[in-house]
């Protein structure tokens, strides 16, 4: 009984372990998105503010892109999306109120949003659905 009893409290245990594990690991996925989108973010200023334009496709902003190649990928990849070729003055609702990129699920599940102006977002499928999305006149 008592072998049984032990059996039992070492998979509980092993079980929890692999649970924090996974948090953990959850945790850290998303820091690092958070950060992902906000070097996507300032990339895009700096194009901005060079160019006076958005950018229209990822490799315009490869120059902007501190020594993450990877960043690019991702969004050619469509990982993250981002709404390309507008500019600042085309924002009207204000670049705290729009969404310049997003991960490709925040439309049916939610998660991390860019908005124009840096910020890092967790929005709902919800409030997503009802945000101002970056778009060119």
């Amino acid at each position: 009984m008592f072998r049984v009893t032990l059996s039992v409290v070492a998979a509980l245990v092993a079980s929890l372990a692999l649970t924090g594990s996974a948090r953990a690991q959850t945790a850290a996925d998303r820091v690092k998105r958070t950060n992902d989108l906000k070097q996507i973010g300032l990339a895009y200023h700096n194009y901005h503010d060079s160019l006076k334009k958005g950018p229209e496709k990822a490799a315009d902003l490869g120059p902007f892109v501190e020594n993450d190649k990877r960043l690019l990928g991702l969004l050619e990849n469509k990982d993250i999306v981002f709404q390309f070729g507008v500019a600042i003055k085309d924002m009207t609702d204000g670049t705290s109120n729009t969404v310049l990129a997003y991960d490709k699920d925040v439309p049916t599940k939610g998660g991390l949003v860019l908005m124009a102006d840096g910020v890092v977002k967790n929005m709902t499928a919800e409030d997503f659905k009802k945000a101002t999305l970056a778009k060119k006149k």
